[in-house]
């Protein structure tokens, strides 16, 4: 496994992750020794914006005695009150979603706390104005959250969210077929989304990827199936 720097946070970042939409579709006896395997073979970087909260207690499993050499990047707007996943601003509902993954994960603190798929400016406006952001930062100042990060799909709500916030990972799709304005999700053109890859590489922000593979349209749950604010 070959691993990177991240320059802001100087984690040593393994350059293939494991996310986690899929996870909970398998048995918990197949999904423990998949999660050890990865881990093995150096995988050490996992994103938990989950397509089930069935995920959560399969990593707090399989990684209940390795947990301080793994990242979790954990989603502040990532709801799994309802068993699936929801997409919500509702302080409360963050509060409580939050509180519930650390428990399954059997975790007391989070490596990468993020802004949670923010694709409208409207979002961001939301997002703090309903408290959310400034949970987070409670979160660092505690010590809970030790770094922050950004998901969205729009490079222009990026800049604005890179201009107001402290932020150490952008999770952004990376992938020809969006870069060039294939998919639903594949918001901006290519200057566009280069100027954000130019803009992490300059101000040392690493890039977690998502939608690597996929060709044109696909569900994740970075995306958003129900609002809940």
């Amino acid at each position: 496994m070959r691993y990177r720097i991240n320059q802001k946070t100087q984690d040593k970042i393994s350059e293939i992750g494991l996310g986690s939409a899929y996870m909970p579709q398998t048995p918990l006896k197949e999904a423990i020794p998949a999660l050890r395997q990865a881990y093995e073979g150096g995988i050490n970087y996992y994103d938990l914006a989950a397509g089930d909260g069935k995920a959560f207690p399969m990593y707090g499993e399989a990684f209940k005695d390795v947990r301080t050499s793994i990242l979790y990047q954990i989603h502040f707007g990532a709801d799994y009150s309802k068993g699936t996943y929801g997409w919500s601003m509702n302080l409360d509902i963050v509060k409580r979603s939050i509180e519930k993954q650390l428990k399954e994960l059997r975790t007391d603190y989070i490596d990468y706390g993020f802004i949670h798929c923010q694709d409208e400016f409207s979002d961001w406006e939301t997002y703090r104005k309903n408290g959310v952001y400034d949970y987070i930062l409670k979160l660092k100042e505690q010590g809970i959250v030790r770094h922050i990060g950004l998901s969205s799909h729009t490079p222009d709500v990026i800049q604005r969210i890179l201009d107001d916030a402290e932020v150490d990972m952008l999770m952004f799709s990376v992938n020809p077929a969006y870069d060039y304005g294939q998919g639903e999700y594949a918001n901006g053109g290519v200057d566009e989304r280069n100027a954000i890859y130019r803009r992490c590489e300059k101000e040392g922000i690493g890039i977690s990827v998502m939608k690597l593979f996929p060709a044109g349209s696909s569900w994740t749950p970075g995306n958003r199936p129900s609002v809940r604010r």
